[in-house]
């Protein structure tokens, strides 16, 4: 009887947990022609993203993604990477108001506050150019954003001590970054 509660109380969360990493399944049946379209677009996207649970967990958090076209998931991922730039220099801004920083670090993490601040207008750059349908100053943006990133990992690989927290989430920003470009591509080959 012991083992058969705890199945039964430990059994749910799982299943949700393992549920929620899983793209949204389709039967075709109960779906509405724009959701189904949806679903072809984002599986043509993550299934080329280089963190497939990422892509999809991300599109799929936003309510919005679900009646989407290109346009209107490369603007949620344009949105989803502004967020999380902001949240990163948020994060930054923490870190350099604690007291008794080594030198370097508090260098690096200046340098990495700059570079995030870059990239966030770059990435409003990039809503302009979605805006006008000019895919290729769009690439252009999220490069640039995406060098931003990557010069933000550079500072902290010239000083000793690199933030773990910061390196983190410049790789979800990349990743983040990277699949924008997909869409783009997606939008500029139609």
């Amino acid at each position: 009887m012991k083992s058969m509660t705890s199945l039964i109380l430990v059994l749910p969360p799982v299943l949700c947990f393992c549920l929620a990493l899983q793209p949204l399944a389709t039967n075709g049946a109960d779906e509405t022609p724009a959701n189904n379209v949806t679903n072809i677009l984002l599986k043509k996207v993550c299934d080329s993203s280089e963190d497939k649970n990422l892509c999809y967990s991300t599109f799929n958090a936003n309510p919005d993604s679900q009646n989407s076209d290109l346009t209107g998931l490369a603007m949620i991922g344009l949105k989803i990477a502004s967020k999380n730039a902001t949240q990163i220099v948020e994060y930054i801004n923490k870190r350099m108001n604690e007291n008794n920083l080594d030198p370097m670090l508090q260098q690096g993490l200046t340098d990495c506050s700059d570079e995030y601040l870059d990239a966030a207008e770059q990435l409003d750059d990039s809503v302009a150019a979605l805006l006008a349908d000019a895919f290729k100053d769009l690439k252009t943006w999220v490069n640039a954003a995406i060098a931003d990133a990557v010069s933000c990992q550079e500072a902290f690989e010239r000083r000793p001590g690199i933030e773990p927290v910061i390196d983190f989430n410049n790789g979800i920003f990349l990743k983040l970054c990277n699949n924008i470009l997909i869409v783009n591509k997606l939008l500029a080959g139609q």
